[in-house]
């Protein structure tokens, strides 16, 4: 088994909504035992808990709350833009197909919009399967959209530390170490740490955070919704990310202080 379908496997066993409930599921098969009540209504509880916007930021907030966007000085310092790729979205008919998808999106909006207050080179860094277009070309053509030139693409990358060890590879041939590091709030405890393993200096550059519009405990609050699944899901993938990157490197990627 090759790592991607190895983590396949582990996201479907241990994120939401699968993972509860598969838990749910096998509790219902063993439903004539006390383990397997336990089980089920472990799994639904969870479920249900995934599902509630309070649950949900709550999870994301410890991630993404140390990070601000860049300001001036540290604008001034920085030799480069990085952008991170999120994915594809494809049935894209009225482009060419196949196109970024919206956390991708996200990202390069403030990726652009970076590049028109610096005039910095920007780093589009995406791979994907080999019967696919990188993803880079993708994020090149959504950024050239937005004006931006240049755009240089990294088309190798199929993880967080994939992107560090390549865009660092592309960069160090120019001379270049300060950049930009563009990808959602909570992510960078993880990608920050990439890139500084990789020997670049990242200036943390965040966007996309996920707050609560309505922080108050209401009825509503109650609600399962179906965006407070996915918050989740982002959540969690990127603490099982922290986890795998620890063990793998040794090394804890945690946010600095506030």
């Amino acid at each position: 088994m090759d790592f991607l379908s190895l983590r396949f496997l582990v996201d479907w066993l241990l994120l939401p909504p699968s993972g509860p409930l598969l838990l749910a599921l096998a509790g219902l098969l063993l439903m004539r035992t006390l383990a397997g009540k336990a089980l089920l209504i472990t799994g639904l509880l969870l479920t249900y808990a995934f599902s509630l916007p309070p649950v949900s930021h709550a999870l994301m907030a410890p991630l993404q709350t140390p990070w601000s966007p860049p300001d001036a000085a540290a604008l001034e310092r920085a030799e480069a833009i990085v952008v991170l790729g999120a994915g594809y979205r494809s049935g894209a008919v009225e482009f060419s197909g196949e196109t970024v998808n919206d956390l991708a999106l996200v990202r390069l909006r403030y990726a652009a919009a970076l590049h028109r207050r610096t005039g910095l080179p920007v780093v589009a860094t995406g791979g994907g399967p080999d019967d696919r277009e990188p993803e880079a070309r993708w994020m090149a053509e959504v950024l050239e959209e937005f004006g931006v030139s240049p755009v240089w693409q990294e088309p190798q990358a199929r993880d967080t530390q994939g992107n560090a060890h390549h865009s660092a590879a592309l960069l160090q041939e120019h001379g270049l170490q300060r950049v930009l590091l563009v990808t959602h709030a909570h992510h960078l405890p993880r990608a920050t740490a990439a890139f500084e393993r990789a020997g670049l200096e990242p200036i943390p550059a965040p966007t996309g955070a996920f707050v609560a519009h309505d922080t108050r405990l209401s009825l509503g609050a109650f609600k399962p919704q179906a965006n407070a699944i996915r918050t989740s899901w982002l959540a969690m993938h990127e603490y099982l990310g922290i986890l795998w990157y620890r063990w793998q490197y040794g090394r804890h990627p945690a946010p600095p202080d506030p």
